[in-house]
């Protein structure tokens, strides 16, 4: 009958000592350090470089839209209006009455068909619709709905496309104006003919030197690059890069027992 009593004495001093180590045991371990997180990460720099990238473009845009469609109604007035001077100057040569010289019948050839080309030329420009306009209007809605790294490499490639179409373009200016110029030296050439009326030959000269006048300038012109080839140069040499390094860093304080401490990393 000892035995029990002899037991629970052994089991209550077992439960007393048991809690008391424990606790003296939590008390030797040094705390869990208390970590404040004072993160401070800087603003990503693909993200800036894109707002930057996308404000260049818009600019660009809007300016080489603009541009594009005052050159355009002036290229359609030029050629509506140089046109029909053409065939007006073809057709009093080609239908004079008899006897027509046969240098007169040649600049009624030429007149007309050079007129021809012009007038075709500003009529396809005057109700045409510039690329640039639907481009420009594509762009407005991205930026409506929020640009992405896709919709400026979509506008990227908008943009260069019509630089390159814009060059094809400015190549055919300049030879259609080295044409008339060549035009206006054959005139001067066939000017001085015994055979040819004093009339004919006195507005051959006129005529000649104005086909040259008008042609050299075309073709000078074409060497200045046209608002979206400069637009795309800008853009090139402007454009900012989003491959740069990140610079972030951390500092994270932390409370002990044995004092204040205070650690920093970063990201570079």
């Amino acid at each position: 009958m000892r035995a029990a009593p002899i037991w629970i004495a052994t089991c209550a001093l077992v439960v007393g000592v048991l809690p008391a180590n424990v606790v003296g045991a939590q008390a030797d371990a040094p705390p869990a350090p208390v970590v404040i997180d004072t993160e401070q990460p800087a603003p990503s720099v693909a993200s800036e470089t894109l707002n930057a990238n996308a404000a260049l473009m818009g600019r660009l845009l809007t300016t080489s839209t603009e541009k594009t469609l005052r050159e355009q109604k002036f290229a359609a007035a030029a050629g509506i209006v140089g046109g029909s001077i053409l065939l007006g100057l073809g057709a009093w040569r080609l239908a004079e009455n008899e006897p027509q010289s046969p240098f007169s019948r040649g600049l009624g050839v030429m007149f007309t068909t050079l007129g021809a080309v012009d007038l075709t030329t500003g009529v396809y420009a005057a109700v045409r619709v510039p690329h640039e306009k639907r481009r420009l209007e594509r762009w407005a809605k991205a930026r409506k709905d929020g640009i992405t790294e896709l919709e400026l490499a979509r506008a990227e490639g908008e943009l260069l496309a019509s630089a390159e179409l814009r060059e094809g373009e400015r190549l055919l200016v300049r030879w259609t104006g080295f044409t008339h110029a060549l035009a206006g030296v054959i005139v001067l050439a066939f000017a001085p003919v015994p055979d040819t009326p004093r009339g004919d030959r006195t507005s051959a000269w006129v005529i000649g030197g104005l086909f040259i006048g008008t042609g050299f300038a075309a073709f000078g012109l074409s060497f200045r690059p046209t608002p979206s080839e400069a637009a795309w140069r800008e853009y090139q040499s402007h454009k900012g890069s989003s491959t740069g390094g990140q610079f972030s860093f951390r500092l994270s304080p932390s409370l002990t027992r044995r004092g204040l401490g205070l650690g920093m990393s970063g990201t570079f």
